[in-house]
């Protein structure tokens, strides 16, 4: 099988993401050239390779629009999208994420993403004034999913891109409390941020990618001007779209990853590819508009051949107690704690414990990172005076989330892509929630729910 594995080196934005994938070999030119077909056209995708300041040659895209970089203009885009697009840094540079943010949260920043490229704090007063990106200030939801629809791309791109404008939409609405419709994704609807989304769905057909995994995200502090005022970093529309992924903070103030970069990837994403087999077959890397010296402000990126099985390896802790003197009151809430905490999964067993009692082995699978917390936490809950820690692999398989609609709704499903191809599994508490809206049984929209995931992977 063949997979594209992102590490997000000092972050992750849509510009940057599209340069690692032009360096690896996709197009730029038909790349534009599908695009176009959807009916968005004012732009130009420029693409270069080059060395940065730590002598790493990486690709840099920008999308001109007219004499004007899309990006610097609005790089944050992807940030700012969320925001309100604060000040229109956003859209043009999810890439530049840093940059963008950056200048735009921080005057001092802005220079330095733009480190060079002062434009970047013009960014944020240019976003407003351009006209090229003024049209794009009030695209909804609707408008970009028809310019997708109509493109001459394929199927599987236009699915991918869609995917990820409704969960950046999701996520918008989220923060600020309002219906998905009612969303403008102004700078989200910036031609810049558009061609940054579909681009990189088209550029990974074009190579051929069956499967997209990231690693760890890397964000950064401070805080950044929007729209609504100032805001922390990570934006909040981020914060959001990082739930359930694991993150890393560096001390770099700037916005290391934008909203846009982060729903790519984690739309894509079938899970982390650290510690999976793989054979890398070539390499590219994607640069923002902006220089750190802390390191390279690039997202690396592998095209990769995975074992065709799909399996992914990776380490657990394995945390056991055996308990023979507690309440089964006390048990199972300490289920739900545990859970609650970040357990991968806990359990109970029937075990034979001294002098003939019977008992309980709770058993613990923990992400090493969490390990300690959740020993400390059955230690503080329950009678035992011990906890056995040991090390284990596991092979897990890709997995992802899709919805699937009803005649009451749309539900939930877990993606699993098995052996032998995918399987959509309906998630309990979004049936439970549709069919109370409903006023019907849970059996019949599981049921409704599977049928329909069958219809959609086959």
């Amino acid at each position: 099988m063949k997979a594209i594995c992102f590490e997000p080196v000092a972050g992750a934005a849509g510009d940057m993401i599209l340069a690692s994938l032009f360096d690896l070999g996709a197009d730029p030119s038909e790349v534009e050239r599908i695009i176009r077909t959807g009916g968005l056209d004012g732009f130009h995708i420029q693409f270069e390779r080059r060395p940065d300041v730590h002598r790493i040659t990486c690709g840099y895209c920008d999308v001109m629009l007219g004499d004007t970089r899309a990006h610097e203009h609005g790089d944050d885009h992807g940030h700012e999208h969320e925001h309100g697009h604060e000040d229109g840094h956003e859209h043009g540079h999810e890439h530049g994420h840093d940059h963008d943010h950056d200048r735009e949260h921080k005057p001092g920043h802005e220079h330095e993403h733009d480190h060079g490229h002062e434009h970047e704090h013009e960014h944020e007063h240019e976003h407003e004034h351009k006209p090229a990106s003024a049209e794009h200030h009030h695209r909804g939801l609707r408008d970009i999913l028809d310019i997708i629809g109509r493109s001459e791309a394929p199927p599987r791109a236009k699915e991918r891109a869609a995917a990820i404008f409704r969960r950046l939409g999701a996520a918008e609405a989220a923060v600020h409390g309002v219906d998905i419709e009612e969303i403008h994704f102004h700078e989200v609807g910036a031609v810049d941020s558009i061609v940054d989304v579909f681009g990189i769905c088209i550029a990974l057909e074009q190579l051929g990618i069956d499967q997209v995994y990231v690693s760890d995200f890397k964000v950064g502090h401070g805080t950044i001007r929007c729209a609504h005022g100032t805001i922390p970093v990570p934006a909040p529309a981020t914060v959001k779209l990082l739930e359930g992924f694991a993150v890393e903070r560096l001390d770099i103030k700037s916005e290391l990853t934008t909203p846009t970069g982060a729903a790519v990837l984690t739309t894509l994403t079938a899970g982390d590819w650290r510690g999976m087999p793989m054979r890398i077959l070539a390499t590219g890397a994607g640069h923002g508009s902006r220089e750190f010296t802390e390191r390279p402000n690039m997202i690396r990126v592998f095209l990769a051949e995975i074992d065709g099985s799909g399996l992914k390896q990776d380490t657990v802790t394995v945390l056991e107690s055996d308990l023979d003197d507690e309440s089964p009151e006390i048990l199972g809430a300490l289920l739900d704690s545990l859970l609650a905490a970040g357990a991968l999964d806990a359990s109970f067993l029937s075990v034979q414990m001294k002098k003939n009692r019977p008992g309980v082995r709770l058993t613990v699978l923990s992400t090493p990172d969490r390990s300690a917390a959740l020993a400390e936490l059955i230690l503080t809950q329950t009678s035992t005076i011990g906890v056995r820690s040991s090390q284990a692999r596991r092979f897990t398989l890709p997995r992802s989330v899709q919805t699937v609609v009803t005649p009451w709704g749309p539900v939930v499903c877990k993606r699993v892509e098995r052996p032998d191809g995918p399987d959509l599994v309906p998630e309990l508490e979004s049936c439970r929630e549709c069919a109370a809206n409903a006023g019907i049984s849970l059996r019949r929209v599981m049921a409704a729910a599977r049928a329909a995931g069958l219809e959609a992977i086959s």
